[in-house]
């Protein structure tokens, strides 16, 4: 079921499926204890099967929770890792699920009341635990109640005395408040998690452009890993006379260049690269795994050209210059703020002789070793 999930909020929801470790758990431990007291009492063959299978089913579940934690610690996951995910732990729930129904089942299918009090105390607590625990996979959760649930509900019905009738009766009301609640906690849980990803996406981009913002920025930088075999490149440029267009067609045409100039950036880069926007008309990319210093004078080229392309904005065809400086250093041995500092010297150099590019590399900095020169 995808109630309104987008992609990352329906990753998010798969990624809780991996912390129910404790309650499952606790539920291999108590499937094993109450299905062993009632074989004992009962010496039915098929709920010790159903007593081992629940067990083996639940360390499964752990099993795949652990790798499915570790895979979600490891890599940033896709929408199809997500769905692999989600069907391999429904799989072992279902399991679980109609091992438990099955226990239940058959001790209803006894009289001996000790059993049927374990075995009501099971349904419920299982079906209690999943409504809690599982409901951020409505479709999952749903499912899971009604398999451990509706045949033992079946089974104290068929019992016929006025005790296990009014028991069929809370059974049902059970099941009618177990789906509403997991509707109201799946519910619930996606709002929450929408409103986080929201505040996390504005604490990282600018809200005009919808490009990285400066806190992305320094994120993306630190997170490079030192080599010595590979450059970072970081280009900085300003717009050439965008006070001119604010002065005569307004700030709402200036926004809209802004944002038509962020769209372009989009298109041009190619990951890892990100476009940033740091406030005013001022822009960074952050260019890092360059093999090749042309790479970054490309890159500088495309920028320049596409940037000074006409932009047909409020029925006016607007022509903007940038001055752009460039910089590079081997991957993570000078700090950001350092490259920022250098990029924009040779930023301004660029604008005082009229626009275009410029670029400063650090004397230190041997491009020898590259596979070509700068």
């Amino acid at each position: 079921m995808r109630y309104r999930e987008t992609d990352d909020v329906f990753k998010t929801l798969v990624s809780e499926l991996h912390s129910t470790l404790t309650p499952t758990s606790i539920m291999a431990i108590t499937i094993l204890a109450v299905g062993l007291f009632a074989y004992e009492s009962l010496q039915s063959t098929p709920l010790l099967v159903a007593t081992i299978g629940g067990t083996l089913a639940s360390l499964g579940k752990i099993a795949v929770s652990l790798a499915h934690r570790r895979a979600d610690a490891t890599q940033r996951s896709t929408v199809a890792d997500a769905a692999r995910w989600e069907k391999v732990q429904g799989f072992f729930i279902f399991l679980i699920a109609a091992c438990v129904g099955t226990i239940a089942t058959i001790a209803f299918s006894y009289r001996d009341l000790s059993v049927h009090l374990l075995a009501a105390a099971l349904t419920f607590g299982y079906c209690a635990g999943v409504t809690v625990r599982i409901s951020v996979r409505p479709l999952i959760a749903a499912t899971t109640i009604l398999i451990a649930a509706l045949p033992t509900t079946i089974s104290i019905m068929l019992y016929g005395d006025a005790a296990h009738w009014i028991l069929t009766l809370l059974s049902v009301i059970f099941l009618i408040a177990a789906l509403q609640s997991m509707l109201h906690v799946y519910r619930t849980t996606v709002r929450q998690i929408r409103l986080f990803l929201d505040m996390e996406h504005q604490a990282r981009h600018d809200p005009l452009t919808g490009l990285f913002n400066r806190t992305a920025l320094s994120e993306a930088y630190l997170s490079l890993s030192p080599a010595d075999d590979m450059l970072t490149c970081v280009h900085c440029f300003d717009l050439d006379g965008f006070k001119d267009v604010n002065d005569r067609f307004g700030h709402a045409v200036g926004d809209a260049l802004l944002a038509a100039i962020a769209g372009r950036l989009r298109e041009t880069l190619d990951p890892p690269a990100i476009a940033v926007r740091i406030g005013g008309d001022e822009f960074v990319i952050l260019q890092p795994d360059v093999s090749d210093p042309s790479h970054a004078e490309a890159l500088a080229r495309r920028v320049l050209a596409l940037l000074g392309l006409p932009y047909p904005i409020a029925g006016e065809e607007i022509t903007i210059g940038i001055s752009l400086g460039y910089t590079m250093a081997l991957s993570g041995s000078v700090d950001l703020d350092q490259m920022m500092a250098t990029a924009d010297k040779a930023s301004y150099r660029a604008k005082r002789n009229g626009g275009g590019i410029d670029r400063e590399i650090p004397a230190t900095l041997d491009l020898g070793k590259f596979s070509a020169a700068a």
